[in-house]
């Protein structure tokens, strides 16, 4: 799903609604969630004492999930804000989001695994195609080993929370009934029930993950 609110030049409350705008017929909750931050004068506060390139939607919302487990209503980001300033300011500053993770592939594999072979892998997103290729990667679930790619291939750490179903190999490559991809070249953010993924490392959540 492609999202607008980076835009370094417009005044955030203009970047929460124009991201409502584009997530509008696709995501009733980030359309709401969006505007209602655009109108709210201490959220607005909140996220200008951030550098710019901290403020946009995704991050803000993202971190919120990631803190709460949950996705965030305007009423709990208001809460967060209040109660957990500090916790929520540290972890964006921390963190970004971006659509060339191949991290993601970490926590998308335990349930790619688990489905019927060969299949058919569509990026909807600019990710430059890296999450199209989990099976050249290795995988390292907090000391669990599962290989893929050959000798030199990077190596995904993953700290797994939960009853996770860990995979027990890495699919078959392309060309020996494994993988059949294809990509778009639209940016999006890329969610899954379950699990987040930040730069370099995964972790799993009560609810869906915001790229």
């Amino acid at each position: 799903m492609s999202m607008g609110g980076h835009d370094l030049t417009a005044s955030t409350a203009e970047n929460y609604r124009a991201f409502a705008r584009e997530a509008r017929g696709r995501s009733p909750e980030y359309e709401r969630l969006a505007s209602e931050a655009a109108a709210d004068a201490g959220l607005l506060a909140f996220l200008a004492s951030l550098p710019r390139a901290k403020q946009q939607p995704n991050l803000l919302f993202a971190a919120a999930c990631y803190l709460l487990g949950e996705h965030a209503d305007v009423a709990a980001l208001r809460a967060l804000v209040a109660d957990r300033d500090t916790e929520l300011r540290t972890l964006m500053l921390a963190r970004r989001t971006q659509t060339n993770e191949a991290a993601r592939c970490a926590t998308l594999l335990p349930l790619l695994a688990m489905l019927p072979q060969p299949l058919a892998l569509l990026e909807v997103g600019a990710s430059a195609g890296l999450t199209l290729l989990p099976d050249r990667y290795s995988y390292d679930y907090a000391g669990y080993r599962v290989g893929g790619g050959g000798a030199g291939a990077p190596v995904i750490a993953c700290d797994p929370h939960g009853p996770v179903p860990l995979p027990r190999r890495v699919p078959e490559s392309p060309g020996a009934r494994g993988w059949i991809s294809t990509r778009s070249t639209s940016p999006a953010m890329t969610t899954f029930a379950g699990w987040s993924a930040w730069s370099g490392r995964a972790r799993p959540t009560a609810a869906s993950a915001c790229g």
